[in-house]
């Protein structure tokens, strides 16, 4: 289990070890690790069988052609941003720390494991098998930490998965409520909807469940400036130092703007003198 980079410049080296270059976009990022890849294999199964399956027992047969477009088009929109931010967060650097990073000014901590000086709230990943700067937890759906650089993408995977899940959800629910069905299986007979249906609602179901859990989550640990390593272990040291409004935009971007939902606008890093809102 390990991560690989690819660059595209010369690389440097320090104590022997292959530093990456810096900035997000001149490196891609994977991370080589077999029960991650089969979580987010799974992850492209379930929204592409989803997909089809939605597609071919309940547009088609619709004798409402507005219906099944308007729905059809929603429904893939949503889920091309679902699979754009996951592969955005799941081949973006999180924020790590160069092999053999050498002491700085932020250091606070040198790891064994990297050989590296650890700069202020970086966390060592053992899948992943590098420190990472801000590192919220190593999640095996998306096959990668959650950090400083591709937070952005993962709020917006989990923000999707819950709105394409409620979406399918009213999609199922509201035809079977009003259908006979419903009233012959709440009489207590055998009647049973069709399998492939019944396994898109479970899917949708798990997906909204998880979407609501993780999307607190991180909104949770944006407001308050804290990973979820610094909330578990109540570390006092990383207190929040930002306002709300100023943790959102230094994950989101420095300028609200619609690229704040989009999964192919990659955020800047705020200056420090943007910080000027600090609490």
């Amino acid at each position: 289990m390990f991560s690989w980079v690819q660059k595209r410049g010369t690389s440097e080296h320090r104590a022997g070890l292959e530093t990456p270059l810096q900035g997000p976009e001149q490196r891609y990022w994977f991370v080589w690790d077999p029960l991650g890849i089969v979580c987010a294999t799974a992850t492209w199964t379930l929204m592409l069988s989803a997909a089809w399956i939605l597609t071919r027992d309940l547009f088609i047969p619709s004798k409402n052609v507005f219906y099944a477009i308007a729905n059809g088009v929603v429904f893939h929109l949503l889920a091309s941003l679902v699979l754009v931010s996951h592969l955005r967060t799941m081949l973006t650097d999180p924020g790590s720390v160069p092999l053999g990073n050498p002491p700085g000014p932020n250091t606070v901590s040198y790891c064994p494991l990297c050989l590296s000086a650890v700069p202020e709230r970086a966390y060592h990943c053992i899948v992943c098998g590098r420190c990472i700067r801000k590192n919220d937890h190593h999640c095996p759906w998306v096959n990668n930490c959650v950090g400083e650089d591709n937070q952005k993408y993962f709020l917006l995977f989990t923000l999707y998965t819950g709105l394409i899940s409620v979406h399918v959800l009213l999609l199922l629910g509201i035809p079977f409520l009003r259908s006979p069905a419903w009233r012959e299986w709440n009489a207590g007979s055998t009647a049973s909807p069709p399998s492939p249906i019944l396994f898109l609602f479970l899917v949708a179901l798990m997906g909204f469940l998880f979407a609501l859990v993780m999307l607190c989550s991180q909104m949770c640990s944006i407001c308050t400036d804290k990973n979820t390593t610094e909330m578990l272990y109540q570390n006092k040291r990383s207190q929040g130092r930002w306002s709300v409004w100023a943790n959102v935009k230094a994950i989101c971007g420095p300028r609200v703007s619609l690229a704040w939902l989009s999964p192919f606008h990659s955020p800047g890093r705020p200056k420090a003198s943007e910080h000027h809102d600090m609490a």
